[in-house]
């Protein structure tokens, strides 16, 4: 398991920081980094289910175990859906997505930090830097 760190200078407050991640509308912008036409489906909150698919309806099951706005959200992940079907997979239990946010001034510092398989490291890594830039540029 390896870790993906990354720290982003958002333009903007811990407030419209936190709507980048939770809003679909602005998330689906900058993940399309990592695929054209992510969202998720589900409620961000705290014991939520959320589900990050692609425009097919694939993708990966997770629960919201962190939740406060505007400082940190945290996901643990479950499982995959392929074709409809979901399978809980236990390689996954490991899988954490972590995000803090610390206003600093007028910005703010956001950090993420993600656990996953060594085998997907330097292509999430790729695909993590092509999304910081977006959001960076959202946040102006």
């Amino acid at each position: 398991m390896k870790h993906i760190k990354k720290e982003f200078t958002l333009d903007c407050g811990p407030a419209e920081a936190w709507q980048l991640v939770v809003d679909r509308s602005k998330y689906e912008k900058w993940a399309a980094a990592f695929q054209e036409g992510s969202t998720y489906t589900g409620d961000m909150g705290l014991d939520e289910t959320v589900h990050f698919v692609d425009t097919s309806g694939n993708g990966l099951v997770s629960k919201v175990v962190v939740f406060e706005p505007e400082k940190e959200i945290k996901f643990s992940f479950l499982g995959e859906i392929t074709d409809g079907k979901y399978v809980e997979v236990a390689a996954f239990a490991d899988m954490l997505e972590h995000y803090v946010f610390e206003p600093v001034g007028n910005q703010t510092k956001m950090f993420v930090d993600v656990a996953m398989d060594d085998k997907y490291y330097d292509m999430m890594n790729e695909m993590w830097d092509r999304a910081g830039i977006e959001l960076v540029k959202l946040s102006k």
